[in-house]
């Protein structure tokens, strides 16, 4: 039986000038699948700009499938993991990068937060150790500026970046935390996602996306009536890493459909009909 062409043959055939040649090699390496990833990473580093070009689109639409298919499974598993389902994300915007450490990133976060609790592990004290390293020394803070863009909701673009949205800077905030050995979970608060802190006997909200500022209960519910709500102990309580997964997708999909990008939005919110 004829062998299918490996990926190293293909892979070159996307330099042809023949659009349907192009497509038909786009379309088997697309089918190879993760098989195909190192030919096309190489591609994309070489030295013809062609070629490059065209190998990093596909490497863009081969991370966005297998994005989609691992946000399908996350999506179905109650208690999927909250890194593992932005990660996904990532894939899904083409962002993803090999190259960036970002467990590592957010390691080296967490070890200068334990460094700085030392021993007291109050809620006010690892807000505050929480605030100095993300906030102070890494200087992530909210994107004001083109708030709606779709990268803010990407957790590599906001570590690399140090912006972004309010959701994904407290995921960001509780990632660390955790690695720290803190109980630290997302508010569902509308709008405006919070982070909450618990210790033993005390806890903290903060927002990550104004730079970890502490909030007080009356802060919060002020700012449920700024928004006409009533107040509820539903805001209070924390999202499962699952829900807040799901809230993402939302946020990505609105800022999908901001920037004309319809087909792509009805793709994300079809992952969370069959949820």
């Amino acid at each position: 039986m004829r062998q299918p062409p490996s990926p190293d043959t293909l892979v070159p055939l996307l330099g042809d000038s023949s659009a349907p040649s192009r497509r038909t090699v786009k379309a088997a390496l697309l089918e190879l699948g993760a098989e195909a990833i190192p030919a096309l990473r190489r591609a994309a580093d070489g030295p013809d700009p062609v070629l490059r070009a065209r190998a990093r689109q596909v490497l863009i639409e081969l991370r966005r499938g297998r994005g989609m298919e691992q946000l399908r499974e996350l999506l179905l598993d109650p208690e999927a993991p909250l890194e593992a389902g932005l990660l996904a994300i990532d894939e899904v915007l083409g962002v993803a990068d090999p190259a960036l450490d970002i467990a590592g990133q957010l390691d080296s976060w967490a070890a200068s937060t334990v460094a700085l609790l030392g021993e007291d592990r109050g809620s006010e004290q690892a807000g505050a150790a929480l605030r100095q390293v993300l906030a102070g020394d890494a200087g992530l803070t909210g994107a004001t500026n083109d708030f709606h863009n779709s990268l803010h909701v990407s957790l590599t673009r906001t570590v690399e970046d140090r912006r972004g949205l309010p959701l994904t800077l407290c995921a960001i905030y509780a990632l660390v935390g955790r690695r720290a050995g803190l109980d630290a979970v997302l508010l569902p608060f509308p709008a405006h996602v919070l982070l909450l802190i618990r210790g033993e006997t005390s806890q903290q909200i903060l927002d990550p996306f104004s730079g970890g500022t502490p909030l007080t209960e009356a802060a919060c519910l002020a700012r449920l009536s700024a928004l006409g709500l009533a107040p509820s102990a539903r805001w209070f309580e924390p999202s499962p890493d699952a829900e807040v997964i799901a809230r993402q997708l939302r946020n990505l999909a609105a800022a999908m459909r901001r920037h004309g990008r319809e087909r792509d939005a009805v793709d994300v919110l079809a992952l969370l009909e069959h949820a």
